[in-house]
């Protein structure tokens, strides 16, 4: 999570550390894929503040993906993560579509 935006207050950050190895984990839901990337989710056990549900963005060939929403591993929690996970394909597609068709922009 080297890409997230914490305030360092005038002192620089620590790059000694090395990062985590990447945990495991099985596709809940896989919402599709378009523009070179899968989107699907996640449940991550593991999270500092207990279960969670991940929707995931990574590209279609290979295995490293990122976490663009973290939501409760709650039903409500469920319902919001497929409304992300669609959202975001469906913005994929659209990129897509851009990079083939012209007339869309």
């Amino acid at each position: 999570m080297n890409n997230v935006i914490r305030p360092t207050f005038g002192t620089r950050p620590k790059t000694d550390a090395p990062s985590p190895p990447a945990a495991e984990h099985r596709a809940l839901r896989i919402f599709g894929q378009a523009a070179g990337y899968t989107v699907a989710l996640i449940q991550d056990d593991d999270d500092r503040t207990g279960p969670a549900l991940k929707v995931v963005v990574g590209p279609t060939t290979g295995n490293e993906v990122e976490a663009v929403a973290i939501l409760p591993a709650l039903p409500e929690g469920e319902a919001d993560a497929d409304v992300v996970g669609m959202a975001i394909l469906r913005t994929l597609e659209v990129i897509e579509a851009a990079g083939h068709d012209p007339e869309i922009a």
